[in-house]
């Protein structure tokens, strides 16, 4: 059930060149086994004033020790393709995980 590959990327505290506190991307997890889905909603799209905006809402299915935060960035490799996500909150079952995702993007 799980064909697709999942790597999850977290703002986490660092320091800069400075010494000054601020927040770097690190992956946490990396190549975990997962199901990328549709959500079952219809697309949103939208035209503003220089492009034509498009929402897209997905679903992620994998094992349930994973800790998944909301907003961490889900790199997701699908049937050749790549997805880059936006977490919403983790539903966690006994056996599984369904995980909400979004991808804005402008056509």
């Amino acid at each position: 059930m799980y064909h697709d590959r999942l790597t999850v990327s977290r703002q986490v505290p660092a320091k800069d060149q400075e010494g000054a506190d601020c927040f770097a991307m690190e992956d946490v997890y990396a190549d975990i086994p997962c199901k990328l889905s549709q959500y079952g909603k219809e697309m949103q799209g939208e035209q503003r004033d220089r492009e034509y905006w498009l929402r897209t809402d997905l679903r992620v299915c994998l094992a349930p020790d994973y800790d998944i935060r909301p907003s961490d960035v889900l790199t997701i490799t699908h049937e050749g393709q790549t997805f880059v996500l936006y977490a919403a909150q983790a539903f966690k079952y006994p056996t599984h995980q369904e995980i909400s995702v979004r991808r804005d993007s402008e056509a």
